[in-house]
């Protein structure tokens, strides 16, 4: 059986899976975070409520260049430390421990250099009602 190399590459993302469960109105709580706004972030490092869960190492919410939302865990897959997470730098994450930065313009959040051979772990986001839902 023959398979294309970037199949051969692929692996699962390192970080570990953690619940993600958060629910934003963005009418209410976020009114600067809406679509047309755009190329926002919000971080979310603990639950805001018992009910909450923010993943590994916590989550950054994306308002990305292609106007769609996007949620991330914090942990650098490289380091995999959930103590020292990414920091958020516009529409950058960048680990402070191995230096590696993520591009989360887009919603992607591939690495732009250094060693990382994964994005930053993804979470669904859904829309709808004034609503943005984030789970795993």
């Amino acid at each position: 059986m023959m398979l294309c190399s970037s199949c051969e590459n692929y692996q699962k993302n390192p970080v570990p899976n953690f619940p993600v469960s958060i629910d934003l109105n963005l009418a209410a709580e976020y009114p600067h975070f809406m679509l047309d706004n755009g190329y926002q972030t919000i971080v979310f490092n603990e639950p805001r409520f018992v009910h909450e869960y923010v993943g590994y190492a916590g989550i950054v919410v994306v308002c990305g260049m292609d106007h769609a939302y996007h949620a991330f865990d914090l942990c650098c897959p490289v380091c995999l430390n959930r103590d020292t997470v990414v920091e958020i730098d516009g529409l950058k994450a960048i680990c402070p421990k191995c230096g590696e930065s993520y591009d989360l313009s887009y919603g992607f959040a591939v690495p732009e250099k250094g060693i990382s051979r994964y994005a930053l772990k993804p979470y669904s986001c859904s829309y709808g009602g004034g609503h943005l839902i984030i789970r795993n």
